[in-house]
């Protein structure tokens, strides 16, 4: 069994190689990825004639305009002083690009900025010498530089004098082939420059009447020469030999303007009838690249091969581009395909693809590949499948035969998805469609439909067997079915479904492909195959981490080689196996498929273990993997860097004067700034992204983003380092361009500022010590006087103070002893007072007690004792006695009464009295005693005192008394 399989997998591989070998006469399967940029886009002339590139990998194209310069984002056009039109263009070593226009040439070099300005060099020549037409080539050799015009040669050695070289005859086109240079000097022959002379080679005279277009090495001792017209041939050095080319595709005569030794050894043509002509070694035809194939025009005037290997033509009207390098080729509209990619199907040479347009075919041996739709399929295409040497259709008016050019309709059923040969019955094919599933049979005229099977009426798009001749179904929005038929396939014995319930991570989404013939379920995350033992679905590792834990697989395929071409949703790839049966995802170089690809039915179809084709929006997509190989590195480089602190932005630094500068300072007004960049990936540029890092600013990169400029506002002072990297379509990542520079400070923040700071600091500290030390000095002299002053004035202040005291000691003493003479007259009236009182009120008493004893009591005793209180009455009010108690309560109280009646004039002699002993601050029992009233007549006594007084309630009258 294994020998019959490793047998069928190196016929299948033969096959394939036989098939490579019948499509190696096509440099693509399809036609070329092209680029297309007009003159409204580039702002140049409809005209381009010379194109380079420079180390830095900047294209520069001569037009009828000027110089153009693009560098993968900006397009940039500088006029010569003359506005002439540029007809030559080349870099020098010395970093300078020269141009040749009419009736001048000269170089462009930047200025200080690193904007280029142009220099002529026509100016330093002989009058005789400055009347000439174009310049058409420019070269260099020996550190010289070497102008050719159909009249003169002119040789160039910067800080030298022009040499100029005058042939005898007028000269046509001159060529550098291996560090020779060549000049076609017209009626004579092909000569080569030496000695600042042109010398006729041998056997040159063969090209004395033929216009030569280009020069090119051929092998070791062999030059190939193209001519405009009149064929191609090739030179030893002695002997021209025709060389052949097969042009039975091409029915026009080609006009050569140019030629092109490509770095694969292929020959690239460019033509002024037939657009592009790509040939190789042997003269075979690889590629005519024409208008109907996307080009913008049939003539191109030169072509430039860069250093990613595309190729470039400068047209009669416009640029184009053609991605050689790439392994990837489109079949549309171009080649006349309409509709988006669905199925495809080889069958010897003939192709057949099929979109939601119908079926369409070509002759893969047919000199220029053009597709034709086949009569009788139009509308939607689903599957193609080739069974017993025939080519079937699945279609949405259902199934269909290929024969004799032609599609037939082989039953009426409707919605014919795919058809899958029934294991050991090579005659019995399962058709899936739009409502179950049916059987047909093969024959010699095509498939037969048999039965439709009842008992499963869903539409079964997915159909396989697997080896124990089961047939599964997937259903992409409810899950699987798993199919059994009785021996004689005439019925269904059984359907089981499987979905989330068996393991599978949900019920949608779920896929089936047949790999290394078994079969395995991508679903909505992960892979899974089918344990028989469990009845159960369980991960297959190996496969499943190969993609990310959230990402859908879509569509496999599987080549003779074992390797997986893949879809999911997020990205486009191939799963190679090592000779150990280790598995690597590659997806780098199918990154720019997936936004191409059909997003309604993903389909993948491998033709041979070279070719693939991807089911694309429009058309296919089609995958050489024998073309494919390592990415070339790219570069990034800083474009400009501009201030735009002022209202209008001006330019700091640009070219080459920004590719060398460093540590680059700036004043603090420029602080404000503009990076503009680009990267030198010219394949779908738009979609190149970028990102930036300004060091000592940002703390990490920037987000990929596709702008190629930023900026940067009010940045402080300090150093700083802006980094740029470029991120291609097919997620490469070139170097970091780095650009240093410094910010310098504010003049009032920058070094000198700080020296003045410091340096007036330091004057204006010593003026400051200057006058502290001149004031203390003074400060010194005046203190001296003062104090001598001041010890006098303190002397006699002392003598007066003395005086004083003793003054003030005396009249202290004097002071004190008047107050205890006052105090002791106080307390002497107030005994005073009381002892006459009692006196008198006792020899009152007294008397009247003698008076009642002497009278015997002739008087009733009650009568008589009522005469004594009399007595005793007008003793105690006696104004006699107040007369005289208010003489010596005057003069102790400082004349208290008298000054209380002055101020209240309107008070009783109660009020006056009650006032006095208030003064004398005794209680309320002596008062009302001393005025014979009682305790309660006192406290209304108090009360009317204090109203003629005037006093708040929050006022206490005895202190008032005491304060008066």
């Amino acid at each position: 069994m294994l020998r019959e399989k490793v047998l069928m997998r190196l016929v299948v591989l033969l096959l394939g190689v036989i098939a490579s070998t019948a499509q190696a006469q096509h440099y693509f399967f399809g036609n070329p990825i092209i680029r297309n940029y007009k003159p409204e886009e580039f702002k140049g002339g409809i005209q381009s004639w010379g194109i380079v590139q420079d180390d830095r990998e900047i294209l520069y194209i001569a037009n009828n305009f000027g110089l153009l310069e693009f560098d993968g984002a900006t397009w940039n056009l500088y006029s010569s002083k003359k506005g002439t039109k540029v007809r030559s263009v080349y870099v020098g070593g010395d970093g300078r690009i020269y141009i040749g226009s009419q009736a001048d040439f000269g170089y462009f070099a930047p200025d200080e900025q690193g904007t280029l300005q142009y220099f002529s060099l026509v100016d330093s020549l002989p009058e005789k010498h400055r009347n000439f037409d174009e310049v058409w080539r420019i070269y260099e050799q020996g550190g010289r530089i070497y102008f050719f015009t159909f009249k003169n040669i002119y040789s160039y050695k910067p800080g030298k004098p022009i040499e100029v070289i005058v042939p005898g005859n007028p000269l046509e086109f001159s060529f550098q082939v291996n560090k020779e240079l060549y000049s076609l000097v017209w009626g004579q022959g092909l000569s080569v420059l030496e000695n600042h002379r042109l010398r006729l080679l041998p056997g040159g005279d063969f090209f004395a009447y033929k216009q030569i277009a280009s020069i090119l090495p051929f092998d070791k001792n062999q030059k190939i020469i193209f001519t405009i017209n009149d064929g191609v041939f090739l030179y030893d050095g002695h002997s021209v030999t025709p060389f052949k080319i097969d042009q039975r595709q091409i029915k026009e005569k080609l006009i050569i303007n140019q030629a092109l030794l490509l770095k694969d050894g292929n020959y690239a043509l460019a033509t002024q009838n037939k657009g592009l002509v790509l040939l190789n070694a042997e003269g075979q035809l690889l590629l005519n690249a024409t208008l109907e194939d996307g080009l913008l025009d049939n003539t191109i005037h030169t072509l430039y091969q860069d250093t990613q290997e595309n190729i470039w033509l400068g047209l009669n009207n416009g640029i184009s581009m053609v991605e050689l390098s790439s392994p990837f080729s489109r079949i549309d509209g171009t080649m006349g395909i309409s509709g988006t990619g669905y199925a495809a199907n080889q069958k010897g040479n003939t192709l057949y693809l099929g979109t939601n347009s119908g079926l369409f075919v070509t002759d893969l041996t047919a000199p220029k590949r053009r597709f034709s739709l086949v009569p009788n399929s139009t509308g939607q295409v689903y599957h193609l499948n080739q069974l017993e040497g025939h080519i079937f259709m699945g279609h949405h008016n259902g199934p269909y035969f290929i024969k004799d050019g032609k599609a037939g309709l082989m039953s009426p059923e409707n919605g014919a998805w795919e058809f899958v040969p029934v294991p050991n019955q090579p005659d019995k094919v399962i058709m899936g469609s739009y409502k179950g599933i049916s059987l047909l049979a093969s024959s010699e005229d095509g498939l037969h439909f048999l039965h439709k099977f009842k008992g499963l009426e869903e539409s079964s798009r997915v159909l396989e067997f697997d080896k124990n001749g089961e047939l599964w179904m997937a259903h992409g929005y409810k899950g699987l079915f798993r199919i059994m038929f009785d021996p004689k396939l005439e019925k269904i014995t059984s359907i089981k479904f499987y979905n989330s319930k068996h393991g599978l991570p949900s019920n949608q989404l779920v896929n089936m492909e047949k790999i290394k013939g078994e079969l395995i379920f991508p679903a909505l995350y992960g892979v899974y195959r089918f344990d028989k033992s469990k009845d159960r679905f369980i991960q297959d590792k190996e496969y499943s981490k190969l993609f990310a834990p959230n990402e859908h697989i879509i569509e496999m395929e599987e080549d003779v080689q074992g390797n997986i071409y893949f879809i999911s949703d997020q990205r486009v790839g191939r799963i190679t196996v090592d000779r150990f049966g280790k598995l690597t995802l590659q997806d780098h170089l199918f990154r720019n498929l997936r936004e191409q690809l059909n997003d309604d039915l993903s389909f993948i179809q491998v033709l041979d273990v070279n070719n693939v084709l991807f089911g694309a929006k429009e058309g296919f997509i089609h995958y050489n993997a024998a073309r494919a190989k390592p990415l070339l590195p790219f570069h990034t480089r800083l474009a400009q860097v501009l201030s735009i602190s002022n209202e209008a932005d001006s330019l700091l630094l640009s070219g080459r004067k920004l590719d060398k500068a460093t540590g680059t300072e700036l004043p603090y007004a420029f602080n404000s700034l503009r990076f503009v960049y680009a990267s030198s990936f010219f394949e779908k540029p738009e979609k190149t992204q970028y990102q930036y890092f300004l060091k000592n600013f940002d703390t990490r990169w920037s987000d990929w983003t596709t702008k190629t400029e930023k900026e940067y506002t009010n940045l402080p002072e300090g150093t700083y380092v802006f980094h740029v990297r470029a991120r291609n379509i097919y997620g490469t990542i070139s170097e970091a361009k780095r650009f240093e520079f410094v910010v310098n400070p504010p003049f009032y923040r920058s070094k000198w500022a700080y020296t003045i700071y410091t340096l007036l600091g330091f004057l204006l500290l010593g003026a400051a010590f200057y006058q502290v030390d001149k004031r203390f000095k003074t400060e010194k002299r005046r203190i001296l006087l003062d104090k001598e002053r001041k010890l006098g004035q303190k002397e006699i202040e002392i003598r007066q103070i003395t005086n004083q005291s003793e003054q003030e000691i005396d009249r202290l003493r004097g002071e004190k002893f008047q107050a205890e003479l006052d105090h002791k007259n106080r307390e002497l009236t107030y005994s005073t007072i009381h002892l006459i009182n009692k006196n008198e009120l006792l020899n009152n008493v007294k008397l009247e007690l003698q008076e009642i004893l002497k009278n015997g009591g002739s008087i009733a005793p009650q009568e008589e004792l009522k005469k004594i209180i009399r007595s005793i009455d007008h003793n105690i009010t006696s104004e006699a006695d107040w007369k005289q108690f208010e003489l010596h309560f005057n003069h102790v109280h400082g004349d208290f009464i008298h000054r209380l009646q002055d101020r209240f004039p309107n008070l009783t002699p109660q009020e006056i009295k009650l006032s006095t002993y208030l003064r004398l601050n005794l209680t309320t029992k002596d008062i009302a005693q001393l005025l014979n009233i009682s305790v309660r007549g006192v406290e209304i006594s108090r009360y009317r005192l204090r109203k003629r007084l005037c006093l708040d309630r929050s006022e206490n009258l005895t202190d008032f008394m005491l304060k008066f």
